[in-house]
């Protein structure tokens, strides 16, 4: 036997390397995840302003926006549940006992101690105050307004500025959610001449000073300085309480820096809400297919999620050189794809025109074959994941003749003999004829569009698609300049919230109550869900709503997709989410080598 391989070296040297296999951590420490310098992330549409306040909801603008006006909360990527943003802890709802406010609702916040804005100073509860002030200014847009109407006061602790009560005249489903959204803003920053300052928020609230503060020069003098164009796209410009500052926004998207010396790094691992590694966050507008697979193959894309072709997801999925560094994952249903319609158009506002609509939609091709399978038919305005889907309802078929049979019931019929359904209208002969508008340079959209027009031409209807992009769609939806429209629908992962989309009192512009319905009856059931504290209660409303729209069609559901996100497997696991877009990209850290 070779001597130097003894029994008791051999033994010697095993004792050493497992002696320094157990003490590596301890010397060495765990090795650091590294946080990427840079973050790729795609958006289908460009940003068009960081006031999110005057953004009319647009997506994009109000996806970039959010890191750098953090609100007080956020859902956590998992469990979808609230988390502490700019808070100490969500809390939860209580009834007050006794004094002037007794049998209302309230909710005591506290504010993190290190939270402080961009000159150092203090996040505070008048900075909250003052962002209500914004919520509910009578000359400016009531994007949040309408989830905070039963709002009814708010209280400052006198011994802590970071400390106030938020009290509510009655219950409301989503009244901590909406609290908990509301990007906050500072106060000496956008109200740099004290514009709202020595007005108090219960003037604000009470609905009978209304017209008194709209005729108020300082309130409108604000609403004009707040509407500057700077606080849209001027990086010097915004100021928020996130870790990131805005570099630069155009049409190709918008480049997020990291802020040196932010004060959620101290205090990220107990609020993992404020996590933000990537050092800059790179969002680029993608819109076709060929130049997103350019970019994926060379590496220029990181984070992809949005509109897409269904088709080219599969294909990538299937190429191993793209799967190689890519998880292609598909999660639930946060959205749905509806044909939006205008009621003010004169043939829209047939509702046996609206109903023959959903007999011309070959379902089946827009599933299988422009969804690729990755989509679920809906009869409703709900995604088909919710206990309270109405389940009941029947899905409409494809069927060019009962559309045929519908339209002539009302009167509608071929007098000219040019192929197409005509109707005499208010003394004067109408075609049936009315535009489309159309994302069309997303592939999905082109197909389902063309399909549309050519099954609209079955039925004798005069369907014209008019191409724009996303933005302007929303932008004229938004004021109601349009006929009809595909646009899609996202859905707070809480409860549905209708009042925004289908109640009377939330018409454009104003609202966004973008097919201008009206239903009394529709309103009544909307309100009552709004305050009813019995979740079996509220699912019995919910389930009646849905009759109502089933029948009245305020817009006509397409189906619920599922959505489709590829992320880089440079990344550790954790970023994806069901929440909307998919991942969580301040979040993302690099895996180690």
């Amino acid at each position: 036997m070779n001597k130097f391989f003894t029994p008791r070296k051999v033994l010697a040297v095993a004792a050493i390397l497992i002696a320094a296999w157990l003490l590596y951590p301890i010397v060495f420490g765990k090795k650091k995840l590294r946080e990427p310098e840079e973050v790729y992330v795609r958006l289908d549409a460009a940003p068009t302003t960081m006031n999110i306040f005057l953004s009319g909801g647009h997506g994009p603008s109000m996806y970039v926006a959010r890191l750098i006006f953090p609100s007080l909360g956020d859902l956590d990527p998992k469990t979808l549940e609230m988390q502490p943003m700019l808070l100490q802890s969500i809390p939860s709802v209580r009834t007050v006992q006794d004094g002037p406010r007794k049998g209302q609702f309230a909710y005591d916040f506290a504010i993190i101690p290190e939270a402080t804005w961009d000159n150092g100073s203090p996040i505070t509860a008048q900075d909250i105050a003052f962002t209500l002030k914004v919520v509910f200014h009578p000359d400016l847009p009531t994007l949040f307004r309408g989830f905070m109407t039963q709002i009814s006061g708010m209280d400052i602790d006198p011994a802590d500025p970071k400390k106030f009560t938020i009290y509510l005249s009655s219950f409301y489903m989503l009244s901590l959610e909406a609290l908990c959204s509301t990007p906050i803003l500072p106060a000496y920053h956008y109200d740099a001449n004290n514009r709202l300052t020595n007005v108090p928020l219960a003037d604000f609230l009470d609905t009978s000073k209304t017209k008194v503060l709209a005729a108020d020069p300082n309130l409108d003098a604000f609403e004009k300085e707040f509407s500057e164009a700077k606080f849209a796209n001027d990086p010097n410009a915004l100021s928020g309480s996130g870790g990131y500052r805005l570099e630069v926004m155009n049409e190709q998207g918008a480049i997020l820096v990291k802020k040196q010396n932010w004060w959620g790094d101290k205090v990220a691992e107990k609020y993992p809400m404020l996590r933000a590694y990537p050092k800059k966050l790179v969002y680029k507008v993608v819109k076709d297919d060929l130049a997103m697979d350019n970019m994926i193959k060379q590496g220029q894309l990181d984070l992809i999620g949005g509109s897409f072709n269904p088709s080219k997801f599969l294909e990538w999925k299937a190429t191993d050189s793209i799967a190689a560094k890519f998880d292609f994952l598909t999660m639930g249903y946060v959205s749905y794809n509806r044909w939006l319609v205008n009621h003010k158009n004169p043939v829209l506002a047939d509702p046996m025109v609206r109903k023959a609509l959903t007999h011309i939609l070959d379902y089946d091709y827009l599933i299988n074959q422009v969804q690729r399978g990755m989509a679920i038919r809906i009869s409703v305005p709900m995604p088909p994941n919710k206990p309270y889907y109405n389940k009941s309802l029947p899905l409409p078929d494809f069927n060019i003749a009962k559309a045929r049979e519908i339209l002539a019931n009302a009167g509608w019929a071929d007098t000219d003999g040019d192929g197409f359904a005509d109707k005499v209208l208010n003394g004067k002969k109408q075609a049936l004829s009315f535009k489309l508008l159309a994302p069309t340079s997303s592939k999905v959209n082109e197909l389902t569009a063309n399909s549309m027009k050519e099954t609209c031409k079955q039925a004798g209807i005069d369907l014209q698609i008019v191409s724009a992009d996303l933005s302007t769609i929303s932008a004229d939806t938004k004021i109601g300049n349009y006929d009809s429209a595909i646009l899609g629908v996202f859905i707070f992962p809480g409860q549905v919230e209708y009042y925004q989309r289908f109640h009377s009192k939330s018409l454009v512009p104003a609202g966004d109550n973008r097919s201008n319905y009206v239903s009394a009856e529709a309103d009544r059931l909307i309100e009552a869900i709004r305050v009813e504290p019995d979740p079996v209660k509220r699912n019995q409303d919910y389930l009646k709503i849905q009759e109502i729209l089933y029948n009245d069609l305020p817009e006509i559901p397409l189906y619920a997709p599922l959505q489709r996100i590829i992320i880089s497997k440079k990344f550790e696991p954790g970023i994806e989410s069901e929440n909307r877009p998919g991942y969580y990209e301040q979040f993302a850290r690099v895996r180690e080598e």
